[in-house]
């Protein structure tokens, strides 16, 4: 078994890939496990299951399986579409609140466990492999250290000390489950391919600093599906620099693009899609109250009615939850340009897509 030292990258570098294990890979932690041929396998799949979800609920195809759930930050659509999953499919889930329910859990190699967490993540990720089939993680980032959450380190350990599949559900770095339910949805809105068409992820004000997972992975998405992608942020906001590289050299692959942009408006002009996420500017990890401050310096980046207007007939996406009048205005959520709900309730379709590739 790998030791700690494992889970411990480069700075500046992405978590590695992990290789596939008989057609499925055994860790799903960035969404590029398997490679492109998984990905597109887990959307036709998806695609299949939502147009006859009966003709897979008959077969209780994860009957006897149990997923070990570990939800270290809150959730609503990611813990309901994946109970609601397992259970529609025969299995059964387990969730677990670390520190609320549950013994709080330490992650740090080689901590001296002298403070308030009683148990560790590598005890707790082999007790979790010795009653479940998989086991599912989310862990947001500590905000305290842009550079250390880049690491992924708290996931990565569990990796390394778990002996059954393990499925991200949003890590600092990554949000491969949303990203798979943004994928089914850009294929959804463009009948099946979105390659050339364009799409622009903004940058939204927030009182609160926000972690990058999300649009880390809406980025990356949008790149690998061929789109023309253009990252709208303040100064000050740019999102990790090798998974700009990554999703440049993906777009590129792909017949797509990748630029990015200081100006909201300009962006926004011409797009098909819109995908607006806050996300927290590095310079001020560690300083919450610098990061609200900063934030609210560009309190007038709020996607309104004007953006759709200047787009090419644009649909809105969001991950959700939103802040509504402050990522985006009620005119634009309640409008029939939104699709935030078709990306939620896809959010079951692809995890049922990926709990039957890696545990049926």
């Amino acid at each position: 078994m790998p030791t700690m030292a494992t889970a411990v990258l480069k700075k500046n570098t992405l978590p590695p890939p992990i290789a596939a294990n008989q057609g499925a890979p055994r860790r799903y932690i960035t969404g590029f496990e398997g490679g492109e041929s998984f990905f597109h396998e887990l959307l036709s799949l998806a695609s299949a299951i939502k147009a006859r979800p009966g003709a897979f609920y008959r077969r209780r195809p994860l009957a006897g399986k149990v997923l070990a759930a570990l939800f270290f930050n809150p959730s609503l659509r990611t813990r309901t579409s994946m109970e609601s999953a397992m259970v529609r499919l025969g299995g059964h889930m387990i969730a677990q609140n670390p520190g609320g329910g549950s013994w709080a859990i330490e992650s740090r190699p080689g901590v001296v466990m002298d403070g308030p967490c009683p148990e560790h993540i590598i005890e707790a990720a082999g007790a979790l492999s010795s009653y479940a089939d998989a086991i599912g993680v989310r862990v947001f980032a500590g905000m305290s250290d842009f550079a250390e959450d880049m690491l992924d380190a708290p996931i990565q350990t569990l990796a390394a000390h778990t002996s059954v599949p393990l499925i991200s559900l949003e890590s600092a770095v990554y949000h491969p489950c949303q990203a798979l339910a943004d994928a089914l949805t850009l294929q959804e809105i463009f009948g099946g391919d979105p390659a050339g068409e364009r799409f622009t992820l903004s940058w939204a004000t927030h009182p609160k600093m926000c972690g990058v997972a999300v649009p880390h992975s809406a980025l990356l998405t949008a790149a690998r599906l061929g789109m023309h992608v253009t990252v709208a942020n303040p100064p000050g906001y740019d999102l990790h620099q090798p998974v700009l590289d990554e999703a440049a050299a993906l777009a590129e692959a792909g017949g797509g693009s990748l630029t990015t942009s200081r100006d909201q408006a300009s962006a926004c002009a011409g797009a098909k899609v819109i995908y607006a996420k806050a996300w927290g500017s590095p310079l001020d990890y560690g300083d919450a109250a610098a990061g609200s401050a900063r934030n609210r310096m560009y309190g007038d980046w709020t996607i309104g009615a004007e953006h759709l207007a200047s787009g090419d007939d644009p649909r809105f996406m969001h991950c959700l939850p939103v802040r509504r009048n402050v990522v985006v205005t009620d005119a634009v959520l309640d409008s029939s340009a939104s699709v935030v709900q078709a990306q939620a309730a896809n959010r079951m379709w692809a995890q049922m897509a990926l709990l039957l590739k890696m545990l049926a």
